[in-house]
């Protein structure tokens, strides 16, 4: 038994070493790779348009496990459904198989017995074989079982075990990413401001404690893999910004993760009346709440990430309002409210894709194109309908990829890479910024 022990904890040793060494000598370039797009009928996108010359890591979203999806939609359910019969509670599933296993992308050549994502993943894989591919756990819609499975330490390290092996039967894998949203609560059904829904003080301090449990047992479980692989592993997170990364014990849960990648978007959007940037880098005087990716990132190290692993996200999409008021096309302000969120979009309302953007939104839509120096974010404006929309643009994310530079963080990344242009423009600003 010590001798297993020793050798788990020089597995676990080298695969830290390993990976501080491969963050010193390449910085991250990451994108998410939702697996749903392909069907998108304007802007089709599959893993054979991933810029992956220009990546360190693509994160497969999402995959899930068996246990409650009451907040993920009917298809979702039926799909888990499907994957887990017969399978224990809180097994790790793949959940759309026909996506990822299934439909004929195109001719590969590697030799698998499956189709789908997957199939070009491992192609993928083998033309760029330092590309770190990962497959994320959770998302907005699909978090709901983390909280169920957090209250018992065995249903935890059933989920880590099976996981693992789940990644083992794919070998382009080289670890895992884990999206909960949220430890602690606010995601989708956990809302703060639902009495329903809200965890009570007591359900927050148990999944703080909780979610260090889990990524030292996922973490115990990769370097049980290498001892037989010889390979070695990543295990990275999602970070919600504020109050929700306050929610971790980072100084704890930080030396079992590779990188934490801080999701410094979504600040606001149609959800609410509030009106302005959606992902800007620098808090003003004019941010709503002070709210800036600066601060959010800042906020997140005083927390225990350690800097060297925080990777600052990036937005391949933009977010918008209606019947926005007093608003003189200028620099929004903090007190900028609209009537309400845009009831159109790309694929659902107020969310416009980037490449929707710069197809749809121009000068002949009556779109104006604003830019804030000081918050290094763009915005567009229509006078006629009162349209405010922002996003992040090729500048923007470099001048991201430039201060995460100058503050010694590991990175950069973005939700998603399908929302970029056909010639990848902000893949190339994110690669370009990291540059030394």
């Amino acid at each position: 038994m010590k001798v297993k022990t020793l050798a788990l904890f020089m597995a676990s040793s080298l695969a830290l070493v390993a990976h501080n060494t491969v963050q010193a000598q390449q910085p991250v370039v990451a994108g998410y790779f939702a697996d749903w797009q392909y069907k998108n009928k304007d802007h089709p996108f599959t893993v054979k348009d991933i810029p992956a010359d220009k990546l360190t890591h693509v994160i497969y979203a999402f995959l899930s496990m068996c246990g409650p999806h009451t907040g993920a939609g009917e298809t979702v359910m039926q799909q888990i459904q499907q994957q887990c019969e017969g399978k224990e509670p809180f097994t790790a599933v793949i959940v759309d198989k026909k996506a990822a296993l299934e439909v004929d992308f195109g001719k590969t050549a590697v030799d698998v017995d499956y189709k789908g994502h997957f199939a070009q993943l491992a192609q993928l894989k083998l033309e760029h074989p330092n590309l770190t591919i990962l497959p994320s756990f959770g998302g907005w819609t699909m978090s709901e079982p983390f909280h169920e499975m957090a209250k018992d330490k065995k249903t935890m390290d059933h989920f880590a075990k099976t996981a693992v092996e789940l990644i083992a039967q794919y070998d382009f894998f080289g670890g895992i990413d884990l999206d909960w949203e949220y430890p602690g609560g606010g995601g989708l059904t956990t809302s703060p401001w639902n009495e329903a829904t809200k965890l009570s003080d007591e359900q927050k301090a148990s999944e703080k404690e909780a979610y260090t449990y889990l990524v030292k047992a996922i973490r115990t479980q990769l370097d049980a893999l290498t001892s037989k692989t010889n390979k070695q592993y990543e295990l990275s997170t999602a970070v919600g910004v504020g109050p929700k990364a306050a929610q971790i014990d980072w100084k704890s849960a930080a030396p079992y993760l590779t990188n934490m990648f801080g999701m410094t978007y979504d600040f606001l959007g149609g959800w609410g009346k509030q009106t302005g940037h959606l992902t800007n880098l620098h808090a003003t005087d004019r941010s709503w709440w002070g709210m800036g990716a600066d601060v959010f990132l800042e906020q997140m190290i005083e927390l225990g990430i350690p800097a060297n692993k925080l990777v600052m996200g990036a937005a391949f999409y933009g977010r918008g309002w209606e019947g926005t008021q007093n608003f003189d096309g200028k620099l929004p302000t903090a007190d900028l409210t609209s009537e309400k969120g845009a009831t159109f979009g790309t694929s659902e309302p107020g969310y416009f894709m980037y490449w929707d953007l710069m197809q749809n939104y121009g000068t002949k839509q009556g779109y104006q194109q604003g830019y804030d120096r000081e918050s290094q974010a763009p915005f567009l404006w229509n006078p006629e309908k009162k349209t405010f929309i922002s996003y992040d643009d090729p500048r923007s994310i470099k001048a991201k990829a430039e201060w995460a530079k100058q503050k010694g963080l590991a990175g950069i990344f973005a939700w998603e890479l399908t929302g970029d242009t056909k010639d990848n423009e902000l893949v190339e600003a994110m690669y370009q910024g990291m540059q030394k």
